[in-house]
């Protein structure tokens, strides 16, 4: 028997069952569980019986063809009070550039331990194709713009391979080093953006998002209240963000959530998907957000 899940199917060929052996699937109610039980099994083999299959560790471990997952967790220290701002490194609102304007990757400050070391660069080419880059800073002075392998017209996430905490940021910009795109924020080793452009010949699906607001002490960054959005701009139609769904966190209540879809949402190849949010009324916000995302091959 085949258990099927949205259009994808999990059966006894997908699963780690022993060979030969008839079974019977069932979903859970939490919607993440199957339960396989074999009823009959080659001779001699070792009887599995109720055996516990998690499709979301299947998927994380690669074992189901055509799937992959996807981890978006942004921060950004210091939402402008009154002001909408989007939820990664570089705070203020995001630049989405219409073409490959991402070339270039830089230190702010230079730092002698980082000097030649290894920056993984994740984007989308100018064809929208998924592009995963190392791209080694330069050797004498990490200051010093390197081209990277490959232009970019999205990047959303960087990583640094190295045993080595950065001591300023690093960046991924355009040739004149005016607009940032990626920022690795000091001491960080990777990028926090609540961003990402799902790619080519892929459609995304979006199980939950969240958010939180992190108040420092004595008032401050613990604003009245603060609007979270998420957005969806469909680039392949070239439409503009649309607004998908919205919570609030307030002062004297929660200061986090989660929320989950079901059904998953569905976000179509070259969409790009990002969370912003208002701060209101005396203080600015310190707001963290994420969500997370099945990858499927089209």
């Amino acid at each position: 028997m085949t258990f099927t899940k949205r259009d994808r199917s999990i059966s006894a060929d997908t699963l780690p069952l022993p060979s030969g052996a008839a079974t019977a699937a069932k979903q859970l109610a939490d919607d993440h569980n199957v339960t396989v039980s074999s009823s009959a099994l080659p001779s001699g083999a070792a009887t599995a019986v109720n055996q516990f299959i998690d499709p979301m560790l299947e998927i994380a471990r690669g074992n189901v063809s055509g799937m992959s997952h996807v981890n978006k967790f942004g921060e950004n220290p210091d939402v402008v009070k009154n002001t909408t701002e989007d939820v990664w490194d570089g705070g203020g609102t995001y630049s989405f550039p219409a073409t490959a304007l991402m070339t270039k990757m830089s230190q702010t400050t230079d730092q002698g331990d980082m000097q030649g070391e290894t920056i993984e660069v994740q984007g989308l080419d100018e064809s929208w194709d998924l592009v995963v880059q190392n791209v080694d800073l330069d050797d004498s002075n990490t200051e010093t713009p390197v081209t990277l392998d490959t232009p970019l017209i999205r990047c959303f996430r960087m990583k640094v391979l190295a045993n080595y905490v950065t001591t300023s940021p690093i960046r991924v910009h355009n040739d004149a080093e005016n607009v940032d795109y990626a920022i690795i924020d000091t001491g960080n080793n990777q990028t926090l953006m609540a961003i990402y452009t799902v790619p080519a010949e892929k459609t995304a699906y979006l199980t939950n998002y969240y958010a939180d607001t992190a108040p420092t002490g004595s008032g401050t960054k613990d604003p009245y209240a603060v609007k979270i959005k998420l957005w969806f701009a469909d680039r392949d139609n070239s439409y503009e963000f649309q607004i998908k769904h919205e919570k609030g966190l307030i002062q004297d209540g929660a200061h986090s959530f989660q929320h989950f879809f079901k059904p998953y949402y569905k976000a179509t190849q070259k969409t790009d998907i990002k969370i912003s949010a208002f701060a209101s009324n005396d203080w600015n916000g310190h707001i963290h957000a994420g969500f997370d995302l099945i990858l499927v091959d089209n």
